[in-house]
């Protein structure tokens, strides 16, 4: 990865019990308890997704270990990830406040954000501070996490849209005799310009293989979409007064969305993706890629890059790139989760003790390898790790290091499930012109944030 941002080793040592680490790290003792006698016996409750299979041998086997080292007892509450904001809300307002740590999705984390301790006062506590931690984050968690100065949730997860495609194909000679051919440059490897993508994807198309895919359906497409707009140029959903970034306050943005939105459905018009594309989420381009019938998949391609390493036995070289923007500088969109502990929480110091645990790189590399499946590192040297072990695409660990911080509010979420993925769906569909989507999303995206009362 570029640029890369070195910081000290989160290394989770146990002393008298108590997990305790480097000063340049942010998990240390909390103010209210400074050694282990005073947070044995206690028992949290911790709210986890049940999607995120990646801690299956975490909560398995070093959970245990844990417990039995700090004398901390932990209840994992594993709900569906739609449901992880709606139960931390509904329990910290109304239900008495029994969880004590969470695991947060960005769409969450603004509307969490006021019932959340500030983490930084844990990081003093122990000669640190919340800035120490965030610089060795990639740059768009350097702001994320952080709500009215501030830290609401600890970085550790993340992931974006990157490109695999057919290295081998683009190394072929005849390829490349034929690209310069009728292009009139050399075949680059990888490109570096959406146009390169445009002229690469028509190459590579015949009858019997397309030249890119990507999900026509659901939220991996709004994804899609979403990740075209911001490197068009469009910094996020909102602006600073809350209005939407491409709606009635913004009409230069108009333009710029109905851009890309003409440049994602010219590879479906001219041909040049599978003709189910309209249907296709993640699961289905990574099927058709590995079948061999695809030349680029532009997607969440980290998810199966086990699978594609494995494929190249049949498949030939397999490599990754990061999706050119329209302009250097402008990064795509990254999803991304944090830990972060209630204000109201009875028990805030065996809390942090367990923060300080499960994110140790000890404790991440283990779901980053012995877990079901992978996730981004925020961490620069954890992601410069996992690309080095090949867990993550480089394309997908440079999205993520160039990724755009964007402002998250209540309606986020709304704007992008609720709003964006049907209108996405009907572009995809030929239901809705580049320009009547721009103009029409960018207008419904503004009704839901004057009705939620939050613009100015």
């Amino acid at each position: 990865m570029k640029n890369r941002i070195k910081r000290g080793l989160l290394l989770a040592i146990a002393t008298t019990g108590v997990f305790a680490v480097t000063a340049c790290s942010a998990t240390t003792p909390t103010p209210e308890a400074t050694n282990a006698e005073d947070l044995r016996g206690q028992t949290i409750k911790v709210l986890v997704s049940s999607g995120h299979q990646q801690f299956n041998d975490v909560w398995l086997t070093e959970l245990p270990k844990f417990e039995a080292e700090t004398g901390i007892k932990v209840e994992l509450d594993k709900v569906n990830t739609t449901d992880i904001s709606s139960t931390f809300l509904r329990d910290v307002t109304v239900g008495g406040c029994t969880i004590d740590n969470v695991e947060m999705l960005d769409g969450g984390t603004a509307a969490a954000s006021s019932r959340m301790a500030d983490l930084g006062t844990f990081l003093e506590a122990d000669g640190s501070s919340a800035d120490e931690l965030l610089k060795g984050q990639v740059k768009f968690a350097q702001t994320a996490y952080t709500f009215d100065d501030k830290l609401a949730f600890y970085p550790f997860y993340s992931g974006a849209k990157g490109v695999a495609y057919r290295q081998s194909w683009f190394e072929d000679p005849a390829n490349q005799a034929a690209f310069k051919a009728a292009y009139g440059y050399d075949l680059p490897n990888p490109p570096t310009t959406q146009d390169q993508i445009v002229d690469l994807a028509e190459f590579f198309t015949t009858p019997t293989t397309s030249g890119i895919v990507f999900s026509g359906a659901g939220d991996p497409g709004e994804s899609t979409i979403d990740d075209l707009i911001f490197r068009q140029g469009v910094d996020g959903f909102q602006d600073k007064d809350n209005n939407a970034q491409w709606g009635p306050a913004h009409p230069d943005n108009v333009k710029k969305v109905t851009e890309a939105a003409t440049y994602l459905t010219d590879f479906i018009s001219n041909g040049y993706t599978p003709a189910s594309i309209g249907a296709m989420q993640t699961a289905d381009t990574t099927a058709n890629f590995l079948a061999g019938n695809t030349a680029m998949d532009y997607d969440h391609v980290y998810l199966a890059w086990n699978q594609m390493v494995a494929a190249q036995d049949s498949l030939g070289t397999i490599g990754s790139f990061e999706f050119p923007s329209a302009e250097k500088g402008n990064g795509g969109i990254s999803f991304y989760w944090g830990r972060g502990i209630p204000e109201c929480s009875q028990h805030k110091a065996a809390s942090w003790e367990f923060m300080k645990w499960v994110m140790s790189d000890d404790i991440q590399k283990n779901a980053l390898t012995k877990g079901v499946g992978v996730y981004v590192p925020t961490s620069v040297e954890l992601l410069d790790w996992a690309v080095e072990q090949g867990i993550v695409p480089q394309g997908v660990a440079d999205s993520v290091a160039h990724a755009k911080a964007y402002k998250v509010t209540p309606v986020t979420a709304q704007l992008r499930q609720s709003i964006g993925i049907p209108a996405y769906e009907k572009l995809i569909g030929n239901q809705l012109t580049p320009g009547d989507y721009a103009e029409t999303l960018g207008n419904q995206m503004q009704d839901a944030a004057n009705a939620a009362g939050i613009t100015n």
